[in-house]
């Protein structure tokens, strides 16, 4: 039967590209420090704001004696406000201790976790440090056995820079889901607070009250109002500056950067991660001491550790690098390759997770059928598709061998391969004088 003339427009989906949510961006931070009246022990708590976090009584109040969460949190959201921050509160006393928790809480979070800082509130040294990195390293391996991998990001407590530049690499250290953030505000390192010696709280100068020297010591302060010196019944009162991050490295910055960039990009990217902003204005390192001498930023560098340097030329503050404690030829030296792998590992395994114990043709010489070779690769194909739609890998590949004895070994075997996006850590420039004249015209 005929039908009138017409111009025919079907609507179409999918043409837009847009998935799920991606999860890349969710992160943990895990810390020893004092309960408050809605942060406990053991228990995890999902951040969206630094709000979030003075609800539960992180306040900046809260970052005393070492202890740095809310510093940490303030810089992971103003390098992402748009984060996804898991937050647990742990009682340990050695920084080992602490870095144990770290699977504990991977599960807690139900393996949401992608990468993860880890801070420590009591007195470290650097070797300390070290020793909880092999622990870090650990604690990875043990959530990729268990298909939840995360990147760890330590503080590098107790760090020297003067003593650290002559000690080995922490390349040795073979632990390549674990780096190591020496980096800190070279002036915030050196904030003070004011102590009231009773109550270990700090103390807020109210109007029309001023500090005093107390008769008592140098280093000790009253406060005097109209009524004289303050007091709790006929005790004087008396108040302290203490330094609360001379010990600190900002690895909230460093969790923020990651969780802002895709798997596949370097967080030491000039331009998208400039670091200037509030609470971080000047390049240091722990303890609050600056490096000038490019030899000794090019030694720690070799050295594999994550600092911030400032570059001739242009405004602004930025990670060296995204080195991890292995070896630079390993291919995982670097967090955007693990974070690549860790991305790939979950997609993979969401995808083919489905056919777990499910029926396996096989042909007339016990091989696998082309059909169940492809419809295999497929799944597999359609996981990866989207990271190379998102520029996280530039290619992949994947096989499925039709000559494998699944009747013998009832394990079907898949070979997955992906070329990971480049990094530009070095532009070479070839630079010389043309003259335009030409010797023929001489």
């Amino acid at each position: 039967m005929s039908t009138l003339n017409d111009v025919v427009i079907t609507k179409l989906s999918g043409g837009l590209g847009r998935r799920n949510p991606e999860q890349d961006m969710v992160s943990g931070l895990l810390f020893s420090g004092l309960e408050t009246s809605k942060l406990k022990f053991d228990q995890i708590h999902r951040l969206a704001s630094l709000e979030d976090a003075e609800n539960l009584g992180i306040t900046e109040n809260y970052d005393i004696k070492g202890q740095s969460a809310y510093y940490q949190i303030q810089q992971f959201f103003r390098m992402n406000p748009s984060g996804d921050l898991y937050v647990m509160l742990v009682g340990t006393e050695v920084y080992g201790d602490t870095v144990k928790k770290a699977m504990s809480m991977q599960e807690k979070a139900n393996g949401n976790i992608r990468q993860m800082a880890i801070i420590f509130s009591g007195e470290t040294t650097f070797a300390q440090t070290k020793d909880a990195l092999v622990i870090a390293q650990e604690q990875a391996d043990l959530a990729y056995t268990d298909y939840m991998p995360f990147e760890i990001i330590l503080e590098g407590k107790g760090f020297d820079v003067a003593v650290e530049a002559d000690s080995p690499s922490l390349a040795l250290l073979n632990s390549e889901n674990v780096s190591v953030v020496i980096a800190m505000d070279a002036e915030k390192a050196f904030e003070q607070k004011l102590i009231q010696q009773d109550t270990n709280k700090v103390y807020t100068l109210k109007s029309g009250e001023e500090l005093v020297p107390s008769q008592s010591s140098s280093d000790i302060y009253n406060v005097r109002d109209a009524d004289g010196l303050k007091k709790d019944g006929s005790v004087v009162l008396e108040f302290a500056f203490q330094e609360s991050y001379k010990n600190t490295a900002a690895v909230g910055l460093a969790l923020g950067a990651l969780s802002k960039a895709k798997v596949s990009e370097n967080i030491a990217w000039i331009e998208k991660f400039n670091l200037t902003g509030n609470g971080f204005a000047k390049p240091g390192f722990v303890g609050g001491k600056e490096i000038k001498s490019l030899g000794d930023l090019r030694t720690l560098n070799e050295k594999r550790y994550i600092f911030t340097q400032t570059h001739t030329g242009l405004a602004g503050v930025y990670f060296n690098d995204s080195h991890t404690c292995t070896t630079g030829t390993s291919d995982f030296a670097y967090i955007e390759n693990n974070r690549t792998v860790n991305k790939a590992t979950r997609l993979l395994r969401t995808a083919l997770l489905p056919k777990l114990a499910s029926p396996v043709l096989v042909d007339i010489d016990g091989k696998l059928p082309q059909s169940v070779s492809k419809s295999f690769e497929d799944l597999c194909r359609n996981a990866l598709e989207g990271m190379v739609a998102n520029q996280e890998v530039s290619a992949f590949d994947v096989y499925v061998d039709p000559k494998q004895n699944i009747l013998a070994t009832s394990e079907l075997k898949v070979k997955a391969e992906i070329t990971p996006i480049g990094t530009a850590r070095k532009i070479m420039v070839d630079l010389g004088f043309k003259n335009p004249f030409g010797i023929d015209k001489a």
